[in-house]
């Protein structure tokens, strides 16, 4: 085993241990030499390891373990046109017997290998992480499916990324070979392992298919436009064609009974034309449909159609999104379509909810006016696109006022508002009350479920709900967030709305667990808001469960929030909940209960729930309009005098440049503003086109008004001097401009950068290059179906020209258009690779785990987790040595200290011996001086205790005993010390020790 290191050059620290070494040993003289040295040496331990894990130190090691990843193809060309066997009268297909010969090759596994298993289709799916063997291979989930196409290069890169380090690592692919998108070439090379490869070969005969249908990407409505329908077949084929125009079948051959077209298709390419005449429709759908004959060969019904669109806008398309009366014909918000309407101008007027949620549709119209629409109302991928239909596509874009719009309509916080002309802020210099809510989140356990078979939890869509709701607040206003399970939390403590991102963020990182118990909860957000000082106060509850405890307790709580000015909003969600009381908690608590059957709808709940707070932003009063000398052309010939409105919304002045501000109130706050956003435009009128506007509607000036404001904000119409062409061939998307000036000449060094929109709503940048004289021309990769938006934007010089806009559908389910496997890519793969080519009937050959097949590989394991403990050993080691004075233990002033102790305790204890000797002849003599005054008696003398036996002596006759040197000077030391801090009383008798003292 050996170390290496990722980045040696840190290494270079350790000169450092050096100059630390020199100075360490001069200025720890004080130390003993053993001390200073040890020092100096954990000081360069420390060093070492520091510069060791700063250059990557790795542990390497050879090993035999092998890891084998196992990429079996499951996308729709495998599982229809891949052959089928037969076993025990039954068909198994390529998928089974995928799994079949990865049970084989299972067989050959050592008890540390390791196997894993990706199934791919569009996207890739590791359904078996590698784990060493033992476990059944028939539980491997290899039916799913995560899109329509084959993406193997994807699947490769994944399989790569599932090789563990410290393995040989293989990889074997199953596939046909076919791909719809991606380079699996290029991702092999990328991958540090041998690919060998399992082919499924086949061959479609006599197929049918749909090749592409062309149409016009714009022409004028009422127009005639020519379709192309592009037909293949292998042989010789009869059936009948259909072409269907927003579901409505075309009837492609009036002299003949039905709606298709009888044709007999060659060999190769057929090409049909159809004449369709366009209605008034702003854009339109084509769909080529093919039905061959009962007996005519075609093993596929899915690529025997394809599609293809056509944009006709009118001229200056007005889509109004009617929010005063939702769309509705005969409502109060028919008055600003009609008027446009009379001015000449196609009109379409529409609800909120059924607004265009794809940018193909929105291009359609050349201006957008979202009346009174709020922002709940409005479809979030409506929003998203808005700012791209406006910018990239030069579309135009009018807000106008009303109770639901701009900032009371929730407007702020959404993609909509850093491209109005205004901002949604409440005025400084206004005094406005604000408003207090607390939300109050469910976080049990059962919020982890996902929504509607998605990947998406309950708990997920509801913490991005309240995340926007906060968004849409005002800076002044107070909010708080309450997550409950069994117990209550404080994610967001009450408090101004300063920071509406971060505590977004708090609310986004709630995570599901436990049980429910709500109405603690629900007290403590009512405690708050009593405490709060602010106009309008409530709580919005939100509980997918039944809480613990009695449910009279959450009603009487909710009553009593009620009398003190508190309201309470609850919202079900799922099948779970408790429905019926929280609806009685609402109802007792003044406030709204929402039944939430679909979570995704929570967003608008919970906005339309907090912007009936931004009340304050309206102000209903006479308001005499004062007109800017901003030179607007939406403003011009305006009759005079300028009839009052009764109503605005309150919003703020912009101050960038190229902002018009054409109209304003008497305060100065903003009535009309429009700007330049990209190749578009976008205007803001802060009052409305009827209730406020009362008094506008029988002035000539009104039509004028709004009829210049749409001609001015909607997108002009193209010019000739631009023809874009775009086509599909493969998987390639080729865009071709060609650029001619009013006399037909040419136009030369222009600069046509773009915008493409794909299928997926992915944005990605173009640019075209000239390739001959006025040809300019780019192309992109397009794998997957559906239609793609191309925006372009020419400019000469400095100045931006007319936008070019259009597009065109692949047809759908490229991989059924592929009517032959690919093996030879699957050969290139395994060559450049090192791999071998495997066959499937014969698994048993597939020895994979084989050693000789392949070396011994080096196994690396980081360091850095050693080093760290090692480093937290050796700094306090380091610590230690310079702070602990360890070495008087093992230096030569501590031997000559022990000697000397050892000395002197030789000498007491020889002292201490002499003493004994002297007082052990001392008591002889006593003994044998009474032994010889003894008298004679013939009886015998009186009994005594032995304490009596030998009387003691008076005091002043027991002998004087000297001190010595040893034991006996220690006394007298311990004597006097005893005297300086215990002086003896006057009427204590003299001890033997003051009178030795």
């Amino acid at each position: 085993m050996g170390v290496r290191f990722d980045d040696p050059i840190w290494l270079l620290l350790l000169v450092l241990a050096i100059p630390l070494g020199i100075a360490g040993i001069r200025w720890m003289r004080a130390m003993s030499r053993l001390r200073a040295w040890t020092a100096v040496v954990a000081r360069a331990g420390v060093i070492a390891i520091i510069a060791s894990m700063l250059a990557g130190a790795s542990s390497v090691r050879r090993v035999d373990r092998m890891a084998v990843i196992v990429v079996v193809d499951v996308s729709g060309s495998v599982r229809r046109f891949a052959p089928t066997e037969t076993e025990n009268g039954r068909a198994v297909g390529a998928i089974e017997r995928a799994r079949a010969w990865i049970a084989g090759v299972q067989e050959s596994m050592g008890p540390d290998d390791l196997l894993g298993v990706v199934a791919f289709d569009a996207g890739a799916i590791a359904v078996a992480a590698p784990r060493v063997g033992g476990w059944d291979v028939a539980d491997i989930p290899l039916d799913v499916t995560a899109g329509e196409g084959s993406d193997l290069a994807r699947a490769i890169e994944l399989a790569g990324a599932l090789l563990p380090p410290d393995a040989a690592g293989r990889i074997v692919v199953i596939s046909d070979g076919v791909q719809t998108a991606g380079d699996a070439a290029r991702a092999a090379a990328g991958v540090r392992a041998p690919i060998d490869v399992v082919p499924l070969s086949y061959s479609v005969a006599g197929e049918t298919l749909v090749e592409f249908v062309d149409a016009p990407p714009t022409a004028a409505r009422e127009s005639t436009v020519t379709v192309r329908i592009g037909l293949r077949t292998a042989m010789p084929t009869r059936g009948t064609l259909y072409l269907r125009r927003e579901g409505e079948i075309i009837d492609l051959d009036p002299g003949a009974p039905g709606l298709g077209r009888r044709v007999r298709l060659d060999e190769g390419l057929n090409v049909e034309l159809a004449q369709v005449e366009l209605d008034d429709r702003p854009i339109h759908r084509f769909e080529a449909i093919f039905e061959p004959d009962e007996d005519s060969p075609d093993a596929v019904a899915q690529n025997n159609r394809a599609e293809a669109f056509t944009v006709a806008p009118g001229a200056g398309a007005v889509l109004v999104i009617d929010g005063v009366s939702d769309g509705a014909p005969d409502g109060a918000g028919r008055r600003l379509a009609e008027t446009l309407a009379d001015a000449g101008l196609s009109v379409e007027t529409i609800a909120p909810l059924a607004a265009p949620t794809d940018l193909l549709s929105l291009q359609a119209y050349d201006l957008v006016i979202l009346e009174n629409v709020a922002a709940d109302e409005l479809p979030r991928p409506t929003q998203a696109l808005l700012p791209d239909y406006v910018g990239e596509l030069g579309g135009g874009l009018l807000m106008t006022g009303g109770p639901d719009a701009f900032g009371p309509g929730g407007w702020k916080g959404s993609p909509i508002e850093d491209i109005l002309p205004v901002r949604l802020d409440i005025p400084e210099e206004l005094v406005v009350p604000s408003a207090a809510i607390m939300i109050v989140l469910d976080s049990s356990g059962s919020m982890q479920r996902t929504v509607l078979g998605g990947s998406r939890s309950q708990q997920e869509i509801a913490n991005d709900a309240a995340a926007i709701a906060i968004r849409t607040l005002d800076a002044r206003d107070l909010v708080g967030v309450i997550e409950f399970s069994e117990t209550w939390r404080e994610v967001v403590p009450l408090g101004p709305n300063r920071d509406p991102e971060r505590s977004a963020e708090r609310v986004l990182g709630i995570a599901p667990g436990g049980g429910t118990n709500l109405y603690p909860a629900l007290e403590r957000a009512g405690s708050l808001l009593r405490q709060a000082e602010a106009q309008v106060k409530h709580v919005i509850v939100l509980s997918d469960g039944q809480s613990d405890g009695d449910p009279s307790v959450g009603v009487n709580t909710a009553m009593e929030l009620a009398r003190s000015g508190v309201s309470v909003t609850t919202i079900a969600v799922g099948d779970g909940a408790d429905v019926e009381t929280l609806r009685a908690i609402a109802d007792a608590g003044g406030g709204a209960f929402h039944r939430v059957s679909n979570p995704y709808l929570l967003p608008r709940i919970f906005i339309r729930e907090v912007r009936v707070f931004r009340n304050p932003l309206i102000r209903e009063a006479a308001i005499a309009p004062r007109l800017l000398a901003t030179g607007s052309s939406l403003t011009q010939g305006l009759p005079r005098p300028i009839p009052a409105l009764r109503g605005m919304v309150l919003t703020q002045a912009r101050s960038e440049p190229g902002l018009v501000n054409a109209m304003a109130a008497p305060g100065g706050e903003p009535l009309l503003a429009h700007w330049n956003v990209g190749v578009g435009q976008v205007g803001a009128w802060t009052s409305d086109a009827h209730r406020w506007a009362a008094d506008w509607l029988d002035w000539p000036g009104y039509r004028v008004f709004w009829t210049q404001a749409a001609r001015t904000l909607a997108r002009p119409s193209a010019g000739r001097a631009f023809d874009l062409t775009s086509d599909i061939e493969g998987d390639t998307l080729r865009l071709r401009v060609e650029a001619v000036d009013d006399d037909g000449e040419p136009v030369d060094l222009l600069t046509i950068p773009g915008v493409v929109y794909t299928p997926s709503g992915e944005r990605r940048e173009v640019r075209l290059a000239q390739v001959g004289p006025g040809l300019y021309e780019t192309q992109i990769d397009a794998p997957d179906s559906g239609a793609y938006v191309a925006a372009l934007t020419p400019r000469r010089g400095g100045q931006t020209l007319t936008p070019v806009i259009g597009g065109v559908s692949k047809a759908t389910s490229p991989e059924y258009r592929r009517l032959r496997s690919d093996i030879d890519a699957l050969r290139t793969i395994a060559e450049g690779s090192g791999g071998q080519v495997f066959d499937l009937v014969a698994p048993l050959d597939a020895r994979l785990f084989e050693r000789g097949r392949m070396d011994p590989v080096r196994a690396e394991t980081p360091l850095w987790r050693p080093l760290l403990l090692w480093l937290l050993a050796v700094l306090l080691l380091d610590i230690a040595t310079r702070r602990i004075a360890w070495d008087r233990f093992f230096g030569p002033e501590f031997a000559a200290e022990l000697r000397r102790l050892n000395e002197e305790e030789r000498r007491l204890a020889a002292a201490g011996a002499g003493r004994l000797d002297a007082l052990r002849k001392r008591s002889e003599g006593v003994r044998d001086r009474f032994a010889g005054a003894q008298p004679t008696r013939t009886q015998p003398a009186p009994r005594r205790s032995r304490r009596s036996a030998t009387p003691p002596a008076p005091r002043s006759e027991r002998p004087t005993e000297t001190p010595d040197d040893g034991a006996g000077g220690l006394l007298a030391a311990k004597r006097r010390a005893n005297e300086r801090f215990q002086a003896p009383r006057a009427d204590d008798e003299p001890t033997d020790d003051t009178r030795a003292g």
